[in-house]
């Protein structure tokens, strides 16, 4: 929960923006913020973040360049036409508070207003500036997945499933990563990145707002960047397949977000390769790491129980 918006801060955004704040609420990683202009998520952006300066300057222009594709809103400006303000060495920044629920990919029609935007995304004809540039491709984020789990295996920390089991994942996705075409992926990611094509890459059901009869919206852009398309389509379809426990929407999904930007017969047939590692697994398993207490061991091994249920139907296709 965000605490440190005291009455000095409030006062200094007033100034800033030229507003009158009557409330402020607390969340977990912004504060609602309630003013004579509307109401705004107040983000601020300090240490913790590891932000640059250049990279959030970078972020309010690709998003200025969105909201006209109807992909996000811009930031609100101070009174000196900027998009952030500066509150103690810290960057902060107001974004207008949307309509809209967050998208439940157990329901089709969710499942396709959120694939459409991420198509619009890939899609729309933007400059990227160069502090947006990343540099984990989705092969070196497979590797980290792998070797957190298996650090918290070797800890004693695995819970929610047998060694024999979490055995047979670690097999498969080492066999995966070393089957994969790496030089082709870097290939395809550098020839988007080069063509300015702009990925969210943190594509949880969170940041992807829907509401009925209107297009969804994407928020929060502190990971974009230019990469390749299937760096967020494995992303989305991941967090698709855990909450689905199934693919039977895959095609129809994928045939979808086609319509509005392509996708070679190659790609698509490398997208469903790196479907088959078993991310959502290994990302339950090293978040275990983060489980301090007894209440969130528990919580934790429910997670692992599910994915590994969900998953043992796909891996016995594999053996």
């Amino acid at each position: 929960m965000e605490t440190w918006m005291t009455g000095t801060a409030v006062q200094d955004i007033e100034r800033a923006y030229g507003v009158k704040i009557w409330a402020t609420i607390p969340l977990r990683s912004v504060v609602a913020v309630v003013t004579d202009r509307g109401r705004f998520m107040c983000k601020r952006y300090g240490a913790k973040q590891g932000l640059s300066f250049e990279r959030i300057k970078a972020i309010i222009h690709v998003k200025d360049q969105l909201a006209q594709y109807g992909l996000c809103k811009t930031y609100l400006r101070t009174i000196d036409d900027r998009g952030f303000c500066e509150l103690d060495g810290d960057l902060l920044t107001l974004e207008p508070w949307l309509s809209g629920e967050h998208a439940d990919f157990s329901i089709r029609a969710d499942r396709l207003s959120a694939i459409q935007a991420v198509a619009r995304l890939h899609h729309a004809q933007i400059t990227v500036p160069k502090p947006l540039v990343v540099t984990q491709s989705i092969v070196q984020k497979f590797s980290l997945r792998l070797r957190r789990a298996v650090d918290v295996v070797h800890s004693g920390g695995l819970v929610g499933m047998s060694e024999k089991e979490w055995e047979r994942y670690r097999h498969r996705a080492e066999q995966i990563l070393r089957d994969l075409p790496h030089q082709e992926l870097q290939w395809l990611t550098e020839k988007n990145r080069d063509a300015g094509v702009l990925c969210h890459r943190d594509l949880a059901p969170h940041n992807i707002l829907v509401q009925p009869g209107a297009p969804a919206v994407l928020i929060d852009f502190d990971l974009a960047g230019p990469d390749s398309p299937l760096y967020d389509l494995h992303q989305i379809f991941d967090h698709m397949v855990y909450r689905t426990g199934t693919q039977s929407w895959l095609d129809e999904t994928l045939a979808s977000y086609l319509q509005i930007h392509p996708l070679t017969l190659r790609e698509q047939h490398l997208l469903r390769r790196l479907l088959e590692f078993p991310t959502p697994l290994l990302r339950e398993v090293g978040d275990l790491q983060d489980a301090r207490s007894a209440h969130a061991k528990k919580r934790a091994a429910l997670r692992i129980r599910y994915v590994n249920h969900l998953m043992q139907e796909r891996l016995q296709g594999y053996t």
